[in-house]
């Protein structure tokens, strides 16, 4: 965390301090979403070996495998309750205290340590001050925002008394740390991670494009195909001999980089069976020295080096919408695409993605409109 910025987050000072810690992330083992569900009893064992591991922070919703990530968690959990923080959401639709009571009847537990909204759409801020009220009640003991744009954070924090911030943040995707971090930095947000292994990508076990199973999210996310993946493959490629000269796998490189990140809290981390917990969560998950970090860095960068418009790039951007011709007008060779993406959603509009910027630049590329 940076200086000034305070190191208490209240109820959760014992699972949150200065250094970043592991947390597991409980989507997986709630059977749906991820390729073959396994068998319940791998999927409990996967939590239990994750508390044998030393993880106290478990992070769920009621929408991972329709409820049964919270009943898995429940059942487990329930002899070391008070030595592990469970975080939960509601859904951006959902009325939050119906939602939460299910929850908790679920979880089998009086309280959660955080309870979280889950998106922000429609009435959003209601939602979240209804959720302040649940805290008051004694149901949650904080409360907690994910996948907001910086306006609705710096927005939420005037309507409720914000303990964490929650978005997706790994060394390929890293539109957190235009606006969000330096903002939970600030005002003293823990910041939890998740998605850190760019959903199972950062394993390096992908050598071509992959073929997910129907029902798996992954069948959907960018990065498993086209240039895209390609891009990444190179990336890992040129990691293997930084972690092998740091003793660790690449599973543990990308964690160690996330870890030494400024104002990082908590990294969630998927498992479905014991095995994957051994592989993830190792006893002591050491950040990585700044000298290294800057060498993944310059691998990153260098492998991802925004665009450059060519001559013929303003002629065609006059008849395309504002979006377009927003993006186009800054691809200059030294823009990050995380920062053309910022700035427009600094706008109040629709929100942009530096994943968005990336995918319509290799469309650029493909009609011979940018270098």
């Amino acid at each position: 965390m940076c200086e000034g910025a305070r190191t208490d987050v209240g109820p959760l000072s014992r699972f949150a301090g200065v250094e970043a810690r592991l947390g597991f992330g409980a989507w997986a083992v709630g059977g749906t979403g991820w390729g073959a569900a396994g068998a319940e009893g791998e999927r409990a064992a996967a939590i239990r070996h994750a508390v044998e591991r030393g993880v106290s922070f478990f992070d769920t919703a009621p929408t991972y495998g329709a409820g049964e990530s919270e009943r898995l968690l429940g059942r487990v959990l329930k002899a070391d309750r008070e030595r592990v923080a469970i975080a939960t959401k509601v859904g951006p639709r959902d009325e939050p205290r119906g939602s939460l009571e299910a929850s908790l009847r679920r979880l089998d537990t009086d309280y959660v340590d955080i309870v979280q909204l889950h998106e922000t759409l429609e009435r959003w801020e209601w939602q979240l001050e209804k959720l302040h009220a649940l805290q008051l009640a004694g149901k949650a003991l904080a409360v907690g925002l994910c996948n907001a744009t910086h306006g609705q954070l710096e927005r939420a924090l005037t309507l409720a008394p914000l303990a964490t911030y929650q978005a997706p943040y790994s060394l390929f995707d890293r539109d957190v740390e235009e606006r969000d971090l330096p903002l939970c930095r600030a005002r003293g947000l823990a910041f939890l991670a998740y998605r850190p292994l760019a959903a199972g990508l950062l394993t390096g076990k992908y050598e071509a494009p992959p073929q997910f199973a129907d029902g798996d999210h992954r069948q959907r996310i960018y990065w498993f195909k086209g240039k895209e993946f390609e891009r990444r493959r190179r990336v890992i490629e040129r990691l293997r001999p930084i972690a092998q000269r740091e003793g660790r796998s690449l599973i543990g490189l990308a964690l160690g980089w996330l870890c030494a990140r400024p104002g990082v809290s908590i990294v969630l981390v998927g498992a479905k069976n014991a095995a994957q917990v051994d592989e993830t969560f190792v006893p002591d998950p050491r950040p990585l020295t700044p000298d290294t970090c800057r060498a993944i860095d310059a691998i990153v960068a260098d492998v991802f080096r925004p665009a450059t418009g060519t001559p013929q790039l303003g002629d065609a951007a006059r008849t395309w919408g504002e979006r377009e011709r927003f993006i186009a007008a800054r691809l200059d060779g030294t823009t990050r695409y995380e920062a053309i993406a910022a700035e427009w959603t600094d706008r109040g509009d629709q929100p942009m993605s530096a994943a968005q910027v990336k995918v319509f630049v290799d469309q650029l590329v493909e009609q011979g409109l940018v270098d």
